[in-house]
């Protein structure tokens, strides 16, 4: 470096030589080699001027216990993953501030001062039509048919399983408990995890697995596989609406802000079918006809956001059917 190059660099200002940093705190398989987030990184970069850091934990509940535990002293400007059954505890822990992103055009109905969806999905159970000709269509057969087996994941740890709980106490309410017995005899295994529950039934230990409508596509469209089906079931199908937020003690709030806006526009939102494998925020019925086709949308029951009562009572309820 010659002496008027020095002299030029000491006279500029620090920001001209460091871009921006913006880091975001989110579940590891969104940022996998096979996940969305490293294509997401080079398209928000092209256009902020800065430099997209990820940083990861193994699940959403993970990312939201460390921030909470920690009062988020890492500096991670935004958390990425939460679903709608957290969001009411992270506002009553105060981690998260107000957005001003316009969320009208949605597919989803959506009204959130903290937080914005990046995707969403539909719980169903997954089976083999190779191998299971006559399928249930509606959990009341599921508890009538002695001929089946199932895999589920258990719903302290797991989302899914969270899920499937939600979603039985929505169409039973009181019964809950009662629907649980009739079904255990069908259960044959409670996985800790979803990529553990859905391995075994990949390995044939079972008829049916716990997962998304939207798991089909993955086999089709990537492994060419058409065999795998998700039930679709008369009384509805529970949503999950995945979602992110800016954290109060972010170091900068214009830029995480920015990327809250780019997260609803085509750009995020087209890789999230083919690498998130959920159903994009925004209409990408045109560009995603192949998604589509490979995971039709379900009929859907409302969708709620529990209180930590509400999801505590689910719980139990499982809980109640094993013991009793």
């Amino acid at each position: 470096m010659n002496f008027k190059t020095f002299i030029i660099l000491l006279l500029l200002p620090l920001g001209a030589l460091a871009k921006q940093e913006l880091k975001v705190f989110t579940y590891g398989s969104f940022n996998s080699e096979w996940g969305p987030g490293p294509n997401i990184k080079k398209e928000f970069e092209l256009i902020c001027d800065c430099d997209l850091i990820w940083n990861t934990a193994d699940s959403s509940g993970a990312l939201f216990s460390r921030v909470k535990l920690t009062n988020n002293k890492e500096g991670y400007d935004i958390l990425l993953g939460l679903d709608e059954s957290l969001i009411e505890e992270a506002k009553k822990n105060n981690l998260f501030v107000k957005h001003s992103i316009n969320t009208s055009n949605l597919e989803i109905e959506w009204n959130d001062e903290y937080f914005t969806p990046f995707d969403y999905g539909y719980f169903s159970f997954i089976y083999d039509s190779m191998k299971l000709k006559q399928p249930p269509n509606s959990f009341k057969e599921l508890a009538e048919r002695d001929d089946l087996s199932i895999i589920i994941m258990d719903p302290r740890y797991s989302t899914p399983g969270l899920g499937l709980a939600k979603w039985i106490s929505q169409i039973y309410e009181e019964n809950s408990t009662n629907f649980w017995k009739k079904i255990q005899d069908q259960i044959v295994i409670t996985s800790k995890s979803w990529s553990d529950g859905y391995g075994l039934f990949l390995e044939g230990e079972s008829d049916l697995v716990l997962s998304y409508t939207t798991s089909p596509a993955y086999h089709s469209l990537i492994e060419g596989k058409e065999q795998y089906k998700s039930l679709k079931f008369e009384e509805g199908h529970a949503s999950q609406i995945e979602v992110m937020g800016i954290l109060k003690n972010a170091s900068n709030l214009d830029l995480a802000e920015n990327f809250l806006n780019f997260s609803l526009t085509e750009n995020f939102q087209k890789h999230i079918p083919q690498g998130n494998w959920m159903y994009p925020v925004i209409d990408l019925r045109a560009s995603q006809k192949e998604f589509y086709n490979a995971a039709p949308l379900p009929v859907s029951i409302d969708q709620i956001f529990p209180s930590s009562e509400e999801k505590n009572r689910w719980v139990e309820n499982w809980e109640k059917s094993i013991i009793e």
